[in-house]
Parts: structure tokens; sequence; C-alpha cells
């Protein structure tokens, strides 16, 4: 009898789907920046190190520092952590911070696990003056009877000399089912685009259009064989800016 192939390629493949821009062993801008956070390498999750150039700002990078609030086991042979978090924007060849954003507790990682961090430098152009940048949070889960994955969004924006968030966690990905690790299961895949909708504003700022992609995938066993059942369907959401954040 044929395995579930499709179910089977997205657990085993997951961990590896999200390749982080710059890693913490090759970047010659982290030491800067730790060194004006007052922090030390031991002190952050240099796996959760992220940093890429602005495209609409060449002289910039955008940098994520996952600062450890607690790390320890949960008894399972696993590992609790929180984290701080801090979001910047440096000069890309000297590492002086131009931007700050700082947030307590922002992100933990337990049974899903918390496994990369990204920088997304898609063209999130919210005005005439304003362009946004991303940081997407990967979790995965460990269970193989019923995985687990999803991605998390957050928006930032240069306010004064800081940054501000106006998109929090908002969920752009997710992938999650039962199966008995052979065939028969129920699966269900859900991937967002974000559009930009500059024809309705709300308080200066373009509305945000969510275009959810729906799949559905049921298994089962028919005539000796591993039979797959997909569905497809779409849903549209809308945004809007209510001067703090896009809800």
């Amino acid at each position: 009898m044929k395995a579930l192939s499709f179910i089977t390629l997205l657990v085993c493949s997951f961990g590896n789907l999200f390749a982080q821009e710059t890693q913490a062993d090759d970047s010659i801008l982290l030491p800067k920046v730790l060194q004006q956070l007052g922090l030390k390498t031991e002190d952050i999750n240099t796996q959760l190190y992220a940093e890429k150039v602005l495209p609409n700002a060449k002289t910039q990078a955008a940098v994520v520092v996952a600062k450890y609030r607690k790390n320890e086991p949960d008894g399972y042979g696993n590992f609790y952590a929180e984290y701080d978090v801090y979001v910047l924007i440096v000069n890309n060849t000297t590492g002086k911070i131009l931007y700050k954003y700082f947030e307590e507790e922002a992100l933990i990682s337990d049974a899903i696990r918390l496994t990369s961090i990204n920088v997304d430098t898609g063209i999130f152009t919210l005005n005439s003056e304003t362009r946004a940048f991303g940081i997407e949070a990967h979790y995965s889960g460990s269970s193989q009877p019923n995985p687990h994955h999803h991605t998390d969004l957050s928006l930032f924006i240069k306010n004064n000399k800081s940054l501000k968030k106006v998109l929090n966690n908002f969920t752009t990905q997710t992938f999650g089912g039962e199966w008995d690790m052979k065939c028969v299961g129920e699966f269900e895949e859900v991937n967002s685009t974000i559009i930009i909708d500059n024809k309705n504003k709300s308080k200066n700022f373009n509305g945000l259009i969510v275009k959810d992609k729906i799949t559905k995938t049921i298994g089962k066993v028919v005539n000796d064989e591993c039979e797959e059942k997909k569905t497809v369907s779409i849903k549209t959401r809308k945004l809007k800016y209510d001067g703090m954040e896009y809800k």
C-alpha cells in the first residue's frame, strides 16, 4: 500500500523550507549590534538571528535579535523558551542602530517549537511615504501523527527614531491534521496572500486584502491503495488600520 505522499513530504521537509537571510556566524553586523544593546552572544539564540538589507534603503539592514528570557527543560526532553525581541534597522556598514523596537516576552517556543525567523522585504506600501517590512516567525510541532506548522507575520514601519508594529503576529500559513502515518487522515493547509488595497484607506493608510487559499486533503484506503482527495477554496478578508495597527 502506497503511503500518503503529499503529507509525508510536508512532514519530512518542513524544517528545510525557510532559510535565514544571513546566519549569525556569517554576520559582521551582529557583534556591533550586541555591543550597543549591552548583550553577549550567549544571551541570545543565534539560530533565530535574522538580517537582511532593505531594498528601498540599501544602506540599511533590518535585524532581529531574540534574547533569552527563559530557557529550561520541560521534563520531557524538550526545552521551553521565552524570548524578548529586538527589531532593528541598522547601518549595514557600521552596524549603528538607527531605529529600534523592543518587546518583552514577544515569542514563546514550547511543544510548538519556534524554528526560525526571517525578514520579509515584500512591497508593503502602506501610503505614499510609508513602506513596511515584515518579520516572519515559523513554528513546527514534533508530533508525526498530528503534524502542525504555521507562520506568523508582523509588519513594522519607521516612526521617528523607533519602529512601530502595525500588524501583530498575523498567521499567513498553517498546516495541520491527523493521520495513521500510513494513509488514512485529514489535513488542512491555509496559505494567505496579502494584497495592498490603495482604494480603501483608513487613517491615511492603505487597506490590506487577505486572500486565503484553503486546501483540504483526505487520505483513505481504496482497494488496498492509498488515495488522496483534495478540495481547494478561496476566502477573502480585509484589514483596516485603526491608527495603531491593522485589524
